[in-house]
């Protein structure tokens, strides 16, 4: 009995012992991570080699998703199906660009940016392949919709992921940089699709579409990880893991989801992800369908296809500028992330109207291009205001996966409401709704603010806030 007692005593004794360890180790881990410019190697070497090769597999990432216009077109003709049926390939190809963010997050996570990457351009490349030679549409939906949208996915997150990995004073203007290759590839791309499709036709046009994708496997072998990457991978690993010393492998896989739950249960990443739902509602819909509406108002394919490049070179510029600015001073992310679907709301409800002009179509291709994507630039930035470098993959990939159920259900209320009767302005003004929307919810996260001194990074209603400190 007394043997018992003392064998328990023992065991509670190394208990506490094991306990003071780990809490030392968690407040040395969340002491350094709270100060990320001791990482020395952030904001330079390497890290603009990074944003470099980043650059690029975004320039081919952009061409294949924001090019998908093109693609659905020829699907149109090679298979002569409904427009509704056939939207299902485009549109679940840019859905999952948002919908496989947390399958990104997690490879990005559990192994590195880097491998996240490299998948993404293998996936692309068989993915093409497969719709070159595939005998339907339905073979189509899966091989380019589900497994090269795949890949996109992979890609995008990652490519965002590990900017934030690599830069913390220059985050703003090395994202705007980055996420203007999207921007950059549509430009320098869009152009060599159509002739890629005219030339060898619809099998040669996915053969080559496969060829230029697996310079993003080149790319992605140059993610090398940061000191940070690695360090936020050490506080994941210590939290999930040493924190079940009993090794139990269902508590493990419990714990991971606590981690992405600590970052999702706040308003503003709720906000932020309902706006981003409405967003990908309205600028999916136009991608899919703005090449097919342009000739539909009698322009020619040729035209459709200069007014994708022409999006794609405003893109660059529109990007780099939201990065300049919102360089100059933190505090106008918000602004400039939620002003951005104000703009495009407006233009886009403006459009229909003037569409039948040449004009009117280079004028909205002009401002679809300035200001489409400015959020991703700013969208890390926003999110780190409410949550930690830690949870920011978790969050990212919550919003993103949000965003790719509007990316799905976009074109094809769009494809739908065209094959019973409606009309492409009416689809036009439904996605300048949804863009409103966007900037209203996106704005509203203005009425939070972070509580730092309960240490636990409490999210408070700002004007309650400012309301109990005059009254004290």
């Amino acid at each position: 009995m007394k043997g018992g007692l003392f064998n328990i005593y023992k065991m509670e004794e190394k208990s506490i012992k094991a306990d003071k360890i780990s809490k030392n180790k968690e407040e040395n881990i969340e002491k350094s991570s709270s100060n990320t410019q001791d990482f020395r190697s952030l904001d330079k070497g390497w890290s603009w080699v990074i944003m470099l090769t980043s650059f690029g597999t975004l320039c081919l990432i952009g061409a294949n998703v924001y090019g998908v216009g093109i693609m659905h077109d020829v699907l149109l003709e090679r298979y002569n199906e409904s427009v509704s049926l056939t939207s299902w390939a485009g549109s679940i190809h840019t859905a999952l660009t948002n919908l496989a963010a947390p399958l990104s997050s997690f490879v990005a996570d559990r192994f590195s940016c880097r491998t996240a990457v490299m998948l993404s351009g293998i996936l692309f490349a068989v993915g093409y392949l497969g719709t070159a030679f595939a005998p339907n549409v339905q073979t189509a939906i899966f091989t380019l919709g589900i497994v090269a949208g795949s890949g996109a996915g992979l890609g995008t997150t990652a490519s965002m992921l590990v900017i934030g990995y690599n830069f913390k004073r220059k985050r703003n203007i090395a994202l705007g940089f980055v996420c203007s290759g999207m921007g950059a590839g549509l430009f320098a791309l869009a152009s060599l699709m159509h002739l890629a499709r005219e030339y060898y036709g619809s099998t040669g046009f996915f053969i080559v579409q496969a060829a230029m994708s697996l310079n993003i496997v080149v790319f992605g072998a140059t993610y090398f990880p940061s000191k940070l990457e690695k360090h936020a991978q050490e506080m994941r690993i210590f939290n999930n893991v040493d924190a079940l010393p009993n090794g139990n492998t269902n508590l493990r896989f419990i714990e991971v989801y606590k981690q992405y739950f600590k970052a999702l249960n706040n308003k503003p990443i709720f906000l932020l992800s309902f706006g981003m739902f409405f967003y990908c509602v309205g600028t999916h819909l136009i991608y899919l369908h703005l090449p097919v509406y342009i000739v539909h108002k009698g322009f020619s394919k040729t035209q459709a296809s200069y007014m994708v490049s022409l999006k794609g070179i405003f893109a660059v510029i529109g990007r780099l500028l939201t990065g300049f600015v919102a360089s100059l001073h933190k505090s106008v992310d918000i602004w400039l992330y939620s002003g951005s679907f104000l703009v495009l709301s407006v233009a886009t409800i403006v459009y229909p109207h003037i569409s039948n002009t040449l004009a009117g179509n280079i004028g909205y291709a002009v401002v679809l291009g300035l200001f489409f994507g400015s959020c991703y630039v700013l969208i890390t930035s926003v999110n780190l205001s409410f949550v930690d470098i830690k949870h920011v993959s978790a969050a990212l990939a919550f919003e993103f996966f949000v965003g790719g159920i509007g990316s799905l259900l976009g074109p094809e209320f769009a494809g739908l409401l065209i094959d019973s009767g409606g009309t492409y302005e009416q689809a036009m003004t439904f996605a300048g709704g949804c863009l409103f929307i966007a900037a209203f919810s996106s704005i509203l996260t203005k009425c939070f603010h972070v509580d730092s001194k309960t240490g636990e990074n409490k999210i408070i209603w700002k004007f309650t806030r400012r309301k109990e400190m005059r009254e004290t």
